[in-house]
């Protein structure tokens, strides 16, 4: 296993840190990320436990009673307010926010993205029968066949890979155990900080 080494005394004097996650639905965010955090001894916070936590409902709550444009603006001023605070973190983004523009612009500027890729199929093993996932549900909010899950996961992917692919580093998650995940992240992150400027 890597050791990270790091400064304590040198680490205070250098800016707030931080590591976003993205990927799809099912790509491991909500369980790298803790163990990622730990590894590299920064705080790990969850974009959408946040807005649960802010709005007092579940995510698919909020869809159900506010609709997609009420989540996404909601989404941009909790990532706003993440970027405020002065820890060092790694950060679990939703599945869609890099579609918005606000959102990428404010994540290239202030941290180091990860791309959590997953395949396709993998994706759909994952979430399969899951009901909180909002835009996995039929319009009426019923689950859809597999068939129909299929499709609307390989066409919301293609849709959204473009932004994915914008990472500083990307990081396949398919048929790897967690573990090895991070060890991949860390090692990735600690080359990339000779262009990005110190992470590690």
């Amino acid at each position: 296993m890597q050791e990270v080494k790091r400064d304590p005394a040198h680490k205070e004097n250098m800016r707030r840190r931080i590591i976003y996650l993205a990927g799809f639905m099912g790509s491991g965010k909500t369980t790298i990320g803790p163990k990622l955090a730990s590894r590299l001894d920064f705080d790990f916070v969850d974009i959408d436990n946040l807005m649960e936590e802010h709005e007092g409902i579940s995510i698919p709550k909020i869809f159900e009673k506010f609709g997609e444009r009420y989540f996404r603006n909601l989404e941009k001023d909790t990532l706003v307010e993440i970027s405020k605070r002065e820890r060092d973190m790694v950060v679990a983004l939703g599945g869609g926010t890099l579609t918005m523009k606000e959102n990428r612009n404010l994540i290239h500027k202030g941290g180091i993205l990860v791309y959590l890729k997953t395949e396709p199929l993998d994706i759909l093993s994952r979430v399969s029968g899951k009901e909180d996932r909002p835009m996995l549900l039929a319009g009426d909010g019923s689950r859809m066949s597999q068939e129909e899950l299929e499709v609307r996961i390989t066409s919301l992917l293609k849709e959204r890979e473009k932004h994915y692919l914008e990472a500083n580093i990307v990081v396949n998650t398919s048929n790897v155990n967690i573990e090895k995940s991070v060890e991949e992240i860390i090692s990735k992150l600690s080359a990339e900080s000779f262009r990005i400027g110190e992470v590690l």
